[in-house]
């Protein structure tokens, strides 16, 4: 019988709110960990949507990255 594998799990949390200071603006705080295992986080503060998609984007590549370098 072949060994199962364990499954590996990233986490990705946006907590999003708008400045108001004149003019509203977008605001995000990006709280990313690749493997719950590892503890690793690592915290992007950024303004824009584009930015936020952008992080995010960024974030699931480098998950599905790592995902290929742990398959046998």
């Amino acid at each position: 019988m072949a060994a199962r594998q364990a499954e590996r799990t990233g986490v990705l949390v946006i907590r999003a709110w708008v400045e108001v200071n004149g003019e509203a603006r977008l605001r995000a705080r990006i709280t990313r960990v690749l493997d719950t295992e590892s503890g690793e986080e690592a915290v992007s503060v950024v303004a824009t949507r584009d930015e936020i998609t952008s992080t995010v984007a960024d974030w699931l590549d480098a998950f599905l990255r790592s995902e290929s370098v742990t398959q046998p």
